[in-house]
């Protein structure tokens, strides 16, 4: 720990300001910038290649973590939004490290498997999305991206590592409140950033109608008022009405298919918990089979153990939410 400590000094002392210049990222017209988040001293794992058995081979990079996503409007394709990223960062002297497409970066395990921005503010359809990461040798600036196309809209997350030093944000624009008497415009198909974090108080009730929203707008609703006890595999008996509303979403669109994606609390290991949870997805998958009469070969499912939650693990209300289940939009 002394080491690590004297190495980060060290590098506090020795960096130019010049390094502390956040990448540029050209983006479409359009965007909106949902996170921006600027950590003085953390780690950051560059993936390095595909996932293989659930892992992300990564290389652990300590510095300066900056991280920004953007949500954009517009009929681009995933690969339209990261090409000028790629054309800019090599412009200025990043090599790639790993590019890969959906499937061929591991699908489920490599989204899983890597940070991701949580939602609102960062959403992933497992069946569209590009991922590059960089690096440059000369100033030792690594960064990754990672575009997915989600009903409508595409979302872009940045990730970057610098040396200590001095603050990468640009100064930030004020903005512009409106005049008394009237409301900001919002876009029409922009769900209130809210919307998980009233659920979460309201001890996971969502407004009725809202699963297929957020279906619809950002690719995944979790389920959070569904019943597991920990260490459980089995849903309690319900009534559950975000089951009620994923049911009533899949009978009025007979073409989409989902796939479930079980959750956990950090009680166990990762191996176990993983397990756990795709038996958990399985469940569900089998109360929408037999309860709603939904086609089984519409519904996949998957576990993602302890690796993603909501909300810490430090008390029983937080370990609670955890134990969930979330449906991702897999086809419209």
């Amino acid at each position: 720990m002394r080491r690590r400590g004297l190495i980060a000094l060290l590098w506090l002392l020795a960096a130019p300001l010049a390094e502390a210049a956040a990448l540029d990222v050209p983006l479409p017209e359009g965007h909106e910038l949902l996170r921006e988040q600027e950590t003085p001293l953390a780690t950051l794992l560059l993936p390095t290649g595909p996932a293989v058995d659930d892992a992300v081979p990564s290389r652990s990079l300590e510095g300066r973590i900056y991280r920004r996503s953007w949500r954009i409007t517009g009929d681009f394709s995933a690969l339209q939004v990261l090409a000028p990223i790629r054309a800019a960062w090599e412009a200025q002297g990043f090599k790639e490290v790993y590019a890969c497409t959906a499937r061929a970066c591991g699908g489920f395990a490599f989204r899983f498997g890597i940070e991701v921005i949580p939602a609102p503010d960062m959403t992933v359809n497992l069946s569209d999305y590009e991922f590059l990461s960089v690096e440059n040798s000369k100033t030792g600036v690594a960064a990754s991206a990672l575009v997915t196309r989600s009903a409508g809209s595409l979302y872009v997350q940045v990730m970057e590592r610098h040396a200590p030093g001095a603050p990468l944000r640009p100064p930030v624009t004020p903005p512009v409140s409106p005049v008394e008497g009237e409301t900001a415009p919002t876009a029409p198909d922009q769900l209130p950033t809210s919307l998980l974090a009233e659920a979460i108080e309201k001890g996971g009730q969502i407004a009725t109608g809202a699963v297929g929203d957020l279906l619809t707008l950002q690719g995944h609703a979790p389920l959070l008022d569904l019943e597991f006890a920990s260490g459980s595999t089995q849903m309690g008996e319900g009534p559950f009405d975000t089951l009620d509303q994923l049911g009533a979403f899949l009978t009025d669109h007979p073409s989409a298919t989902i796939l479930l994606v079980g959750h956990t609390d950090t009680v166990g290991s990762l191996a176990t918990n993983v397990s756990l949870s795709e038996r958990r997805a399985a469940s569900v998958r089998e109360r929408l089979i037999s309860q709603y009469k939904i086609a089984g070969s519409r519904i996949e499912v998957a576990g993602a153990g302890f690796m993603a939650p909501l909300a810490p693990n430090t008390t029983e209300a937080g370990r609670e939410i955890n134990r969930r289940v979330e449906a991702v939009l897999v086809t419209p």
